[in-house]
């Protein structure tokens, strides 16, 4: 029994070997500088790679893995994404524009340098739990059931979105601008709101957990 077991920890082993030599000798390929026109990465696998300065117009990636792919400086057109797997994905210096977004686990993106924009965009039920989204923005969306519990939203500004239905929890909300943003409910006693913005259109949005007649 005590050969048999030994014999399958160095099975084990010799395997945990080969992917750690495979990553090492054979680094990831780098994609600079194209674009990728309605594509369904739906029916097809997406290939694992850098993609540097990139655009993908009207494509698909419903349920697509995108794990430890690294965007940098990329640009998402019209593009609908559905519950894809995002697992050690960098995403830095990325805009989405026009695109529908729904289930998307930002929380299990790699953090480093992430940086997000979104233009025009419909973001429904994703998360970004304990993200630093310091440096990203949000412009013309609806972002509805998102997940930004424990976020650092520091200085970010919401420019005519609507926030319907989504968390703000122990979230930092330092000077965030919500001037210009709709359906929000927010706990004061929850959030860091220091120099926070808002407009007096929009204050009842700090005060649903009161349940007050606002006239």
């Amino acid at each position: 029994m005590n050969g048999l077991k030994k014999e399958n920890q160095q099975k084990k082993t010799n395997i945990f070997e080969t992917a750690f030599l495979s990553s090492f000798f054979y680094p990831m390929k780098l994609i600079l500088d194209s674009t990728f026109d309605k594509i369904n990465y739906s029916n097809e696998p997406f290939e694992t790679g850098e993609y540097d300065s990139c655009v993908f117009n009207s494509c698909h990636f419903s349920k697509s893995i995108l794990s430890n792919s690294v965007f940098i400086n990329c640009e998402f057109i019209n593009c609908n994404f559905e519950s894809p797997t995002l697992n050690h994905t960098s995403f830095k210096e990325i805009t989405f524009q026009e695109c529908t977004l729904l289930g998307m686990q930002f929380e299990n993106c790699n953090d480093f340098l992430f940086e997000v924009s979104f233009e025009t965009c419909i973001l429904k039920v994703c998360s970004f739990f304990k993200m630093n989204l310091k440096n990203s923005k949000f412009n013309n969306s609806k972002i509805m059931d998102v997940d930004f519990s424990s976020c650092n939203l520091t200085s970010v500004k919401f420019d005519s979105c609507d926030l319907s239905k989504s968390i703000f929890e122990n979230t930092n909300l330092e000077k965030t601008d919500f001037t210009t943003a709709v359906n929000f409910s927010i706990d004061p006693e929850n959030n860091n709101l220091n120099k926070a913005k808002f407009s007096n259109d929009n204050l009842r949005g700090l005060l649903n957990k009161y349940n007050l007649d606002i006239i």
